[in-house]
């Protein structure tokens, strides 16, 4: 007889402990889930919040010279073409970027700038016009930050996210 008693039944005892590893790490990640679910795409930080166009004065030349630049969205989206604006002589003011479609209008109905009119005609209804700002078009904030160009894609989201979570209740 050998002094080491040989073990029986550690085939059961290693599957009882992974069935139960898989079951905590299936509870932890549906928990994840849970708490993550509720949440405004706006509260994740995947990926950048705002986008860099780059340098004012490299832009705003371009613009002086061949009109507003328009970006593609590319987001899985594909709702928020923009259009890139500078209006005046100051390369670190006068910047507008706005959606670069009408509201309620196919993507593909762009606005287009009329230099000598100094205004936007819709592609698809040349009597629709917006003025070379974008005023009452929807807006997305431009900075000029150490000479770049900052547009902030999600500050709508952002804000509309912050004052429905900031709700508070008082007790008596």
């Amino acid at each position: 007889m050998s002094p080491v008693d040989q073990s029986r039944n550690h085939v059961g005892r290693a599957a009882t402990v992974a069935l139960v590893g898989v079951v905590v790490l299936g509870l932890a990640l549906g928990l994840v889930t849970l708490a993550l679910g509720g949440r405004n795409s706006s509260d994740l930080n995947i990926g950048d919040q705002t986008f860099q166009a780059g340098s004012a004065q490299d832009k705003a030349e371009l613009i002086a010279r061949s009109g507003p630049i328009i970006y593609a969205d590319v987001s899985g989206r594909k709702d928020r073409d923009m259009i890139l604006q500078h209006t005046g002589t100051n390369p670190a003011k006068g910047w507008h970027a706005f959606l670069a479609a009408p509201i309620d209008k196919a993507r593909d109905c762009t606005w287009e700038w009329q230099a000598d009119e100094e205004l936007f005609r819709a592609k698809c209804d040349p009597e629709l016009t917006a003025p070379a700002d974008g005023k009452g078009l929807p807006q997305f904030q431009v900075k000029v930050i150490d000479g770049q160009l900052d547009v902030d894609l999600n500050a709508d989201a952002r804000a509309a996210a912050s004052s429905t979570s900031t709700t508070s209740t008082t007790g008596d």
